[in-house]
C-alpha cells in the first residue's frame, strides 16, 4: 500500500520546516516536495500554521518518548546509568537537528511553548522523579554521593546536545574529516558518559 496523500505533505513538511524553520518555509515547497498541488496540501491542512503545529507537536512527542525510554530500563544502577546516557545520544545521532529545532521554535513564537510544557514536562518530571528515587537509595547505601536527578539529567541533556550543536566546530577544532566524524562522536559519548558518571561517584569509581 502507498503512502496517502496526507502522510506524503505531512512527511514534506516535517523536512521543510526542520531544515528552515517555521518562518522561512513555504507552503509551494511543501507542496513541491510531497508532489502535489498547492490546493490539494490546502485542502488537507488549511494553514501552514496548522500543518506546522502537527509536525512540531510529533517532534516534541519523539523528543519526550526519548528521554522517557532512555532512563526507563532495568538492572544495575552504573550499567542503567550508562545505557540512559548512551540511548538518550544515540537518539540524538538518529535526530540531530530535533533538539535545535525545538528550541528554536520556542525562541522564535514563546506560545509554542505551550505544547513543550503539555507534551515534554509530564514526561521529563516523570524521569527526575524516578531517578530521584533511585539516587536517593544508591546514596543511602553510599554507592553515590547526594545528588539531585534535576542537576543529572539537565547535565545529560546538555552536553549530549551541544555534541551535535557543535560539531562542525568540534570536528574542525579536533582537525578531523567527516571521514571520521563516526569515530568522533563515539567517543564524545563514552567521554560524556564517563563524566556523568563521576559526577555521581565523586569520580572515585562506580558501583553496582
Amino acid at each position: 500500500m502507498g503512502i496517502s496523500t496526507e502522510q506524503s505533505i505531512m512527511d514534506a513538511a516535517e523536512a521543510e520546516f526542520m531544515e528552515k524553520g517555521f518562518a522561512a518555509a513555504k507552503t509551494t515547497a511543501i507542496a513541491r516536495r510531497a508532489g502535489v498541488t498547492h490546493a490539494m496540501l490546502h485542502y488537507y491542512f488549511r494553514t501552514k500554521e496548522n500543518l506546522f503545529d502537527q509536525v512540531f507537536r510529533k517532534k516534541v512527542e519523539l523528543l519526550a518518548d526519548s528521554i522517557d525510554k532512555a532512563f526507563g530500563g532495568e538492572g544495575a544502577f552504573i550499567e542503567k546509568m550508562r545505557l540512559g546516557v548512551g540511548a538518550h545520544f544515540d537518539f540524538l545521532v538518529e535526530n540531530p537537528r530535533l533538539p535545535l529545532f525545538v528550541l528554536r521554535e520556542i525562541v522564535d513564537d514563546p506560545e509554542r511553548r505551550e505544547t513543550v510544557q503539555e507534551v515534554l514536562l509530564p514526561v521529563f518530571g516523570r524521569v527526575v522523579g524516578r531517578l530521584q528515587e533511585l539516587f536517593d537509595r544508591e546514596s543511602a547505601r553510599g554507592n553515590i554521593v547526594p545528588v539531585t536527578a534535576l542537576e543529572i539529567v539537565l547535565n545529560i541533556v546538555s552536553m549530549n546536545v551541544f555534541a551535535f550543536a557543535s560539531l562542525p566546530l568540534s570536528l574542525m577544532l579536533a582537525g578531523k574529516g567527516e571521514g571520521e566524524r563516526a569515530a568522533f562522536l563515539q567517543a564524545r559519548k563514552e567521554q560524556i558518559i564517563e563524566q556523568v558518571l563521576a559526577r555521581l561517584t565523586n569520580a572515585k569509581g562506580g558501583a553496582s
